[in-house]
């Protein structure tokens, strides 16, 4: 065992808050849950400010943190930029994408797909949603937390490792087994605003230590590239072009479609609690910027030479943060962890009990569906607790979150894409895009893992999110080629829902969605303008 690198003062307030967030979820979840809906979807009962909160909460946390932020160390502030394209996509999904869910009543994301298409495809895209949240949320969240944890307490060994992954993994299953989506929805609140004050407070310390904003600004000697620039060029696996095309791509997959994101816009009490809610979420990952991604490059200027990129946040913090508020930046980092765990066991559970095992039992009563979906909580912790160690053979956390994303997202975008804006997309052509998707991204991902064969790309193509492209262009051939000649009946089902009464909203809530929305989009691009060679990074 290493040096303890965090205090008894700090220990007992990061023990104390552990507690104090399980706790506080098994209260709001002490409520009985009587129904499918109220377990995974909190009764329809949410509003804006907790629906915002949770996305944030679900999306931040021990990925960007822990993943992110080591990416930020690397590569410079550029690894931010993907808070940035992530704000857009919540745009889109309270301009495009809101309306059409809440008019078709769905339960789970997938849902949509038997609604446009047929069973089939419903089927194809939760299993490929399951496998991602498994994949790229539940066990990467294991991961980052247990390497908090061990870093914090100085531990080296694989058993340490596995012991911090199972006590992650029973605290943030315990209160959403119990209280399901409505206790998840509370815990985020709560956690939202202390992620937001620790990871301000960590920048602050962080740059002063530095020695100011002209320090922490000026280029490393012997620097070819700035840092604080967010545009790389495009032949960059992080460049420009790779984050409008590729990452765009992800990004909408990721916040329109999967049903960890769409989940909470399903909660809503109403079309605009879910609109506003994802503008809410939008305005905060644009802070996830500053929160997240700046202090990583900060880093890189105090503590060069890291081991592991993924230790530099938590190194960033225990070096540079009081004691004290030490404990209470840490509280909120493992919590927020327990928020990422928690949101994808109850999304993932969500699909096996209504797209899976309600397609086979569709007279399954109420209790039966609440007691299968705490089952099928505890099956997927155990199986992500085995492979959250498998993790540490990739370079990076969140290079390898970028790598799944990528290359399963294009058939699903696809598909989703012509299913909202083609009233010709058929079946047909939806089942041959996503298996041709899957099949390609399979392919791909196992090409990428092999340095002989990725060494011989053009360096377009050694990028994931490039050849996510290519996947998607491949994608969208196969669906426009088997399209109808008319209108399917499907498509004009779906454009019904999308125009709602106006009624739906009164016209204060139109208002302040409206005004909300534009200075969302002010805000976007200013910080862009802000990190470019014509802002910061051209001084």
């Amino acid at each position: 065992m290493d040096t303890l690198r965090i205090g008894t003062l700090d220990i007992v307030i990061v023990l104390g808050y552990f507690v104090l967030t399980v706790a506080f979820g098994l209260w709001i979840g002490r409520r009985k849950v009587k129904s499918g809906e109220d377990l995974f979807l909190a009764d329809r009962s949410a509003s804006w400010p907790m629906i915002g909160a949770s996305l944030f909460s679900a999306n931040i946390s021990s990925q960007q943190f822990v993943g992110q932020a080591g990416l930020a160390y690397t590569i410079g502030i550029a690894a931010g930029a993907f808070q940035m394209v992530g704000a857009m996509c919540f745009v889109f999904l309270a301009v495009f994408f809101v309306e059409v869910y809440l008019g078709l009543r769905l339960r789970t994301a997938p849902e949509f797909f038997e609604r446009r298409y047929n069973s089939s495809s419903r089927l194809f895209v939760a299993a490929i949603n399951i496998v991602m949240i498994l994949a790229a949320n539940i066990v990467t969240a294991l991961y980052a937390g247990a390497t908090v944890i061990n870093d914090l307490l100085g531990w080296t060994s694989a058993f340490h490792f596995n012991i911090a992954v199972v006590v992650i993994a029973m605290a943030a299953g315990l209160y959403t087994i119990l209280g399901g989506l409505r206790s998840i929805l509370w815990v985020d609140m709560m956690q939202a605003s202390l992620l937001v004050l620790g990871g301000a407070l960590t920048l602050v310390l962080s740059v002063q230590a530095a020695g100011g904003i002209g320090e922490v600004l000026a280029l490393p000697e012997g620097a070819t590239e700035n840092p604080w620039s967010i545009i790389k060029p495009w032949t960059h696996a992080f460049g420009w072009l790779p984050l409008i095309t590729g990452a765009t791509i992800l990004g909408v997959h990721g916040h329109c479609t999967d049903h960890d994101y769409v989940q909470r816009a399903l909660s809503a009490k109403s079309l605009f609690h879910s609109k506003m809610g994802a503008v809410f979420g939008g305005f905060l990952k644009v802070l996830a910027l500053f929160i997240i991604a700046a202090p990583g490059v900060v880093a890189a200027k105090l503590i060069p030479g890291l081991a592991h990129p993924d230790q530099a946040y938590t190194r960033l913090i225990t070096e540079y943060v009081p004691t004290g508020f030490v404990g209470l930046v840490m509280a909120g980092l493992l919590a927020a962890i327990l928020g990422t765990v928690a949101a994808g066991l109850s999304a993932s559970s969500a699909m096996v009990v209504f797209d899976f095992i309600g397609k086979w039992r569709p007279k399954m009563t109420e209790k039966r569906k609440v007691r299968m979906g705490r089952m099928v909580m505890i099956s997927i912790l155990i199986i992500c607790t085995l492979l959250a160690p498998s993790i540490k053979s990739f370079q990076g956390v969140f290079g390898y979150l970028v790598r799944i994303w990528s290359l399963l997202a294009p058939p699903v975008f696809i598909c989703v894409v012509f299913g909202i804006f083609s009233q010709r997309a058929t079946s047909r052509g939806a089942v041959a895009t996503l298996t041709t998707g899957a099949v390609l991204g399979v392919v791909a991902f196992w090409m990428l893992g092999r340095l002989d064969i990725l060494d011989t790309l053009p360096d377009y193509f050694r990028s994931s999110l490039n050849i996510g492209v290519v996947i998607t262009v491949v994608c969208a051939v196969v669906m426009w080629s088997l399209r109808a000649a008319n209108p399917v009946p499907q498509a004009a089902a779906i454009r019904a829902t999308s125009q709602p009464n106006e009624a739906i909203m009164t016209p204060g809530e139109k208002r302040l969605y409206r005004v909300s929305l534009t200075s969302l989009l002010i805000l976007i691009v200013a910080v862009v303008w802000l990190f470019s060679p014509w802002g910061v990074a051209g001084i």
